[in-house]
């Protein structure tokens, strides 16, 4: 359910994919298309100081378009939030694919480097430098494509990129030397730096530079030393000695990793750094849209190519993506749609169909209504006759309320205005007789003996007549009802159910989730708690989740973390064989098992991990004891054939 009214009806809200200091993200449903979206939201309230990063990351992502850096969609800013709707990448971070894989290979952190030197040097093409460039900030789509995100610390000196920088940001294990010291700065030069550590990251499964203390951290970074290991190839460590050079004047430029042989191989292609245009026009999706809204396609583009970043522009970068993906470009009409208003010269054109009179026969002349500075509104009816003298406004008025209000301004002048037409939403009241109840009160005669009457016709009471004991006593059975509606709602049902079992994932969500060979849930996060208390790792349970802290420790050179471990059932991992000899851990109906989604038959139990906050590194040595705990000590004990 859609939590927030500014999203109503063009996105369905979902699970929270990631939080930070002033914002979190959800995962969200563009409503139009049905494609997955990644929704980043902002209090006002708690942005104080930060607002500046918002608005400069905002203009950072209007302006960029390339293929490794994540897209925005749409922004809405309302009184207390600001909404900014992205490119949903389904892979997660790069850091946890490091976590999964220990480290990576050559081969393949020389394919995961190579986007993410073309998009850092497609940002320093335009002026722009990065500064928080880590593992944390990037993501994989679900090709596994690489895509740069978080641009709120990111700079764009007016000078250009070889004016001089002194704000000290970013994270301090990825921070350059100059950085350290204080000093002015090159944009460019402290991302090659943090290019150099997250190569080194990629291949070795650890920092080159980390220390809980921050003082000795800044003295290991000034030096310039760090731990080769013995695995990593000789080329390998002389691209990342370039990179990772104290002396800025020394470091190695971004124009010279383009065509470095460690990125070439000596026979491939220098990195490609062309933009990726999204803002072009595609005259498939065009008429789509157009269609979707029953304008031309003219119009259409033209309201387009404003580039707004409104709800419609949306729709068509996600219908240009579905077309890459080569699949249909349908809409859902159920969607809320606003008007499509182009400014053409001086005038607006609103596209209506007038509904005809339904009394009168009276046609609809050619009105104007002054809308901003000198632009006029302009409706059209097929038929322009004046309106005749005896035109009952009341009559008119209920025969125009889908879409239009009426102002008498002057005798015998009558104006339309256009308006937003939105869902009625029927107030219910307290009591019968109050002004706000959803039927009208029928108004009597005072007259009943009237021409209209018949003779036989029978005085009807209305609601001012009844008792005033007996208007309580249905007041008092509506409030009823509606306490007895809330409390059988399913969804009430459905929440309190959920945490007596675990959730069922989707083939999409198998991301940062460890495999058991156990299918027996109350066994496995039992033994999980007993395993990571063990360890000194205190956790608190919740249904089936378990949430972590782990203090800073100064002898394994690790900072604190707090994290959440969940118990969940995976997806397409039971077998016909399995069903008759393992008994099923889930003690439910039918019925019950399908409303809460939860499998009929034993499944595979899995740990899907998730980082809150805290030291990315030390959440790492915790995913770490946690794989190394599924693959010895969580396995379900055989039963006896005895």
């Amino acid at each position: 359910m859609v939590r927030y009214a500014a999203l109503k009806g063009f996105y369905e809200v979902e699970k929270t994919i990631g939080c930070g200091g002033f914002a979190k993200v959800k995962m969200g449903t563009h409503i139009a298309t049905g494609e997955k979206v990644a929704i980043k939201i902002m209090e006002k309230a708690a942005l104080n100081d930060e607002l500046p990063r918002v608005k400069l990351e905002l203009q950072a992502l209007k302006t960029l378009s390339h293929q490794h850096i994540c897209k925005l969609y749409q922004v809405i800013e309302t009184s207390m939030h600001y909404f900014i709707i992205m490119e949903y990448c389904s892979g997660g971070e790069l850091f946890d694919h490091i976590v999964e894989n220990s480290k990576l290979s050559e081969t393949q952190s020389r394919m995961f480097f190579k986007q993410i030197v073309s998009a850092v040097a497609y940002l320093h093409s335009l002026g722009y430098a990065h500064r928080d460039l880590k593992p944390e900030n990037v993501l994989l789509d679900r090709n596994q494509n690489l895509k740069l995100i978080d641009f709120g610390l990111c700079a764009k000196p007016e000078g250009g990129a070889q004016s001089l920088l002194l704000t000290s940001c970013g994270s301090p294990t990825y921070a350059a030397p100059e950085l350290v010291l204080g000093k002015q700065y090159l944009g460019e030069s402290v991302d090659v730096w943090a290019m150099g550590v997250l190569l080194y990251a990629l291949l070795a499964g650890y920092l080159p530079f980390d220390d809980t203390n921050i003082d000795s951290l800044y003295k290991k970074i000034l030096s310039g030393k760090y731990e080769e290991p013995v695995f990593m190839s000789q080329e390998s460590r002389k691209f990342i000695r370039q990179m990772l050079q104290v002396d800025p004047k020394k470091r190695i430029t971004v124009k010279e990793i383009l065509t470095h042989p460690w990125i070439t191989l000596g026979v491939l292609d220098p990195v490609d750094t062309s933009p990726d245009c999204i803002k072009c026009y595609d005259k498939e999706c065009v008429v789509a849209l157009a269609r979707y809204h029953g304008v031309n396609n003219e119009d259409m583009w033209r309201h387009l190519k404003r580039w707004r970043y409104d709800y419609d522009m949306a729709t068509y970068f996600l219908l240009m993506d579905r077309k890459k993906r080569k699949l249909p470009l349908k809409l859902n009409i159920m969607a809320t749609k606003l008007p499509i208003r182009v400014k053409s010269a001086d005038t607006i054109k609103v596209h209506v169909n007038l509904p005809e009179l339904t009394r009168k026969s009276a046609n609809l002349p050619l009105c104007e209504n002054t809308v901003d500075n000198n632009v006029k509104v302009i409706i059209t009816s097929p038929d322009v006759t004046p309106l005749k003298d005896n035109v009952d406004i009341k009559e008119l008025k209920a025969s125009h309320q889908n879409g239009f209000k009426l102002n008498k301004a002057k005798a015998g002048e009558v104006k339309f205005e256009t308006i937003m037409r939105k869902p009625m939403k029927r107030l219910r009241s307290p009591n019968l007789d109050g002004d706000y109840s959803p039927i009208p009160t029928k108004k009597i005669l005072n007259d009943v003996t009237s021409s209209a009457s018949t003779p036989d016709s029978k005085k009807i009471k209305t609601c001012s007549e009844t008792p005033s004991s007996a208007r309580k006593v249905l007041g008092s059975i509506e409030r009823s009802i509606h306490l007895m509606k809330n409390v059988l709602t399913p969804k009430k049902t459905l929440e309190s159910s959920q945490n007596l079992q675990p959730i069922v994932l989707t083939n999409k969500d198998l991301f940062n989730v460890s495999t058991t060979q156990c299918n027996d849930a109350e066994f496995v996060i039992n033994e999980l708690e007993k395993a990571l208390a063990r360890k000194g790792i205190d956790c608190h349970r919740k249904g089936f989740r378990l949430r972590g802290k782990m203090e800073p420790n100064t002898l394994t050179k690790f900072g604190g973390c707090s994290f959440e471990l969940e118990i969940c059932y995976l997806p397409n991992m039971v077998t016909a064989s399995k069903v008759s000899s393992v008994k099923t851990p889930i003690k439910s109906t039918s019925s019950e098992m399908e409303r809460m989604n939860v499998p009929s038959v034993p499944a595979t139990i899995g740990i899907r991990r998730k980082r809150l906050k805290g030291d990315a590194w030390c959440y790492k040595k915790v995913c770490e004891q946690v794989l190394a705990l599924t693959a010895t000590e969580l396995r379900q004990p055989k039963e006896s054939s005895v």
